[in-house]
């Protein structure tokens, strides 16, 4: 069995190109972010190379995260400490809304529209990629909407992005069943619906093979690296899809959607490995005043709560 956990980990680490700055932001969102956000450069290389990721990928990627305002470097003596910026802090904040939630979100019919106006057009286009990072659609050129967003929430990332004169904000509704099939058409080439569905059904393909694999291991063969290196590529190959959902509510996704059975089966295999992970992370873990920290609470609120004790 355990020869079926290393060929399944080798595979998915083989089976398409893994960028080093993603995978660092996944780790460090996974199993740093509710720690401190701080970890040494020696531990993120042990880490890293159980998974056949080498020093140099380590610094590259680390280099790289340091100059795009993710991740800040202190140096003591010879050793460098990479913690998360404020902005890093903030990401992965939004990024585990996303991930971690246990179910779909409730919907009251009600949508929220958000109209820029005299907004520089490289300006304008950061800020939809922004908002559609959170699952806003372009309904045209200057208007974006969603049926989920929290709009104190998006009223914060408009004034942190310096255009919140510029973005006017309305709430709407829609008598959905008078124009449900319209709406439906509309919200389907708004979000790219039919592309994110296979996107989910690729992730279902690659990990549903692990899950009879947990199920028939016994203790010994679910060692701690090996726990933690499921747990680590699980979540960046699901992150990868999720963060690209828009989590529209039921009542607006296609026959047949594939989300709610991606987020079930991620949620399945982390709880079978997430203890497991948890000690292989204290244990090689180091920040610059010592071990890790103990994870916070929240950490223990995903997927509707873990099942270990802090």
């Amino acid at each position: 069995m355990s020869n079926k956990l290393e060929q399944f980990i080798q595979q998915a680490v083989s089976a398409v190109p893994i960028s080093g700055t993603s995978l660092i932001v996944s780790l460090y969102g996974d199993a740093l972010a509710h720690r401190g956000g701080e970890i040494w450069l020696g531990s993120l290389a042990t880490m890293l190379e159980s998974l056949g990721f080498g020093d140099r990928f380590v610094r590259t990627s680390l280099f790289r995260l340091n100059k795009e305002g993710w991740l800040d470097v202190e140096r003591v003596g010879r050793r460098s400490f990479y913690r998360l910026t404020e902005m890093g802090q903030r990401m992965t904040r939004r990024a585990e809304a996303k991930i971690y939630r246990a179910g779909q979100p409730e919907w009251d019919g009600k949508w929220l529209l958000l109209l820029s106006e005299g907004l520089e057009k490289n300006t304008l286009q950061q800020v939809k990629k922004q908002l559609i990072w959170q699952g806003f659609g372009t309904l045209a050129p200057s208007l974006m909407a969603s049926p989920s967003q929290n709009l104190a929430d998006v009223q914060s990332l408009l004034h942190e992005a310096g255009v919140s004169d510029n973005v006017m904000c309305f709430e709407a509704s829609s008598p959905l069943q008078a124009s449900k099939t319209a709406l439906k058409a509309r919200v389907e080439e708004c979000w790219l619906l039919t592309d994110k569905n296979e996107r989910y059904g690729e992730f279902i393909n690659s990990f549903r093979p692990l899950l009879p694999l947990l199920r028939e291991a016994n203790e010994s063969e679910l060692t701690p690296l090996r726990c933690f290196q499921i747990q680590l590529l699980l979540i960046h190959f699901y992150r990868r899809v999720v963060l690209k959902d828009p989590l529209l509510p039921d009542e607006l996704l296609p026959p047949h959607w594939q989300g709610q059975s991606a987020r079930q089966l991620c949620i399945n295999i982390y709880q079978r490995v997430c203890a497991g992970a948890l000690a292989f992370v204290t244990e090689h873990g180091e920040t610059s005043v010592g071990d890790l920290p103990q994870p916070g609470s929240g950490y223990f609120q995903r997927f509707g709560g873990l099942t270990l004790s802090p």
